[in-house]
């Protein structure tokens, strides 16, 4: 193809154009067509391809799926447009970008560039790795980001949107490049395309992005990880960001309608409510421990072995009444069981013994009960699938 058109670079807020189609191919269960000028950007730098349609004359609307470069990284100008429908070689074609996706990506790509630069000019931190997902962004760099650098980094983005700073896409010469203090992942041979924001950033870049960083509207960082001295940043840009914030106040709004509280009182009212919480679990505890000790007192084992089935106990629960057991009676073994919470199907088990080693019986009942786990020689633990009485008749056998 002698000359093409990238018009996703010329003409970067073109929503709608007009090209022919150059070449159509059966290609990826579907057909690769290429046409002469296209405002479809291709998947590539870290962004995801542009979606829309293609219309021949009054046809209808064919689906665009996938658009990449004929050969990724080459920078030939091919670029292909998978369909599931063929198109004559030679056809006028009418082509409708998903501009809601366009934008959000224009949008999360300048974004990105503006974290990326004050990281950069803050900590020296350099961006290793960059990724665009249907929601958010996440950007990863070779060093330590704390929680308040992050806040720090966020207030700084946001306050570089406020200015409505220019964002320009520059083709330098070779020599012009070589006089240039910009960012790069990697060696790039050909004409370099540098993203520059005035006192903010210039990187080697060949994605899309708003004309000034007042369009990126709001940048949220999500979350971050640390792991082996490399940070990752998860944000959110523009229309998206917006629309989390919007999500948050609403749960925010709804929290502090169910606590009968202001807003702003909502972590403070979640505290005392935990903190109640925690009070009545123990006072929960401290009662159904007493009527553990309850149920000992008037146990009365016939032999060295004692099977106690108690509903509502958790595993907890059952250690003690096995210790319990052990302390006040004359039992040697217990075995203390209860049904699973929510689920008849299920009993928990804890077993314990003063002279014996529990392991065997242990490993023998989880085969017989299709059961699982184990312990320690004189305390072992898990859960059966069976009933309470086949259950008992089976540790009567073994262990009786």
């Amino acid at each position: 193809m002698e000359t093409f058109d990238e018009l996703y670079y010329t003409k970067p807020y073109l929503r709608e154009f007009d090209g022919k189609v150059v070449s159509c191919e059966a290609a990826d269960g579907g057909f690769a067509i290429v046409l002469d000028q296209t405002a479809f950007y291709p998947t590539g730098g870290g962004q995801p391809g542009d979606r829309g349609t293609l219309r021949v004359g009054t046809g209808d609307d064919i689906l665009v799926a996938h658009v990449r470069e004929a050969v990724p990284g080459n920078g030939a100008g091919e670029v292909i447009h998978l369909t599931d429908v063929t198109l004559p070689v030679g056809a006028s074609v009418h082509g409708s970008l998903d501009w809601t996706w366009r934008r959000d990506n224009m949008e999360a790509h300048t974004g990105e560039h503006i974290v990326s630069g004050i990281v950069h000019a803050l900590f020296g931190y350099n961006n290793v790795g960059f990724h665009m997902g249907e929601r958010c962004i996440e950007v990863d760099f070779d060093g330590v980001l704390t929680l308040d650098d992050v806040l720090d980094v966020e207030r700084r983005a946001n306050a570089a949107i406020r200015e409505d700073m220019s964002v320009e896409a520059l083709l330098p010469s070779p020599a012009e490049l070589a006089a240039m203090d910009y960012r790069s992942k990697k060696d790039h041979d050909g004409q370099i395309r540098v993203v520059r924001i005035d006192g903010v950033d210039s990187c080697a870049c060949c994605g899309t992005h708003v004309s000034s960083t007042g369009q990126v509207g709001l940048i949220k960082i999500l979350r971050t990880a640390t792991k082996k001295k490399r940070t990752r940043l998860e944000l959110l840009c523009g229309r998206r960001a917006l629309e989390a914030c919007e999500d948050a106040m609403a749960a925010l709004r709804e929290t502090s309608n169910f606590l009968t509280v202001a807003d702003e009182e909502v972590p403070e009212a979640v505290q005392r409510l935990s903190a109640e919480k925690d009070d009545l679990k123990h006072q929960l505890k401290q009662a159904g421990r007493k009527q553990i000790d309850q149920y000992v007192a008037g146990l009365a084992p016939v032999d060295a072995l004692a099977i106690c089935n108690l509903p509502g106990l958790d595993i907890e629960d059952l250690r003690y009444l096995c210790e319990r057991v052990l302390e006040a009676t004359d039992a040697t073994v217990c075995s203390a069981l209860s049904p699973v919470a929510g689920d008849s199907t299920h009993l928990a088990y804890v077993m314990a013994s003063s002279d014996k080693d529990l392991r065997p019986a242990c490993k023998e009942l989880n085969s017989r009960l299709d059961g699982r786990g184990g312990g320690k020689a004189q305390m072992v633990q898990g859960s059966w699938t069976a009933a309470n009485d086949a259950a008992e008749a089976a540790i009567r056998e073994v262990l009786g």
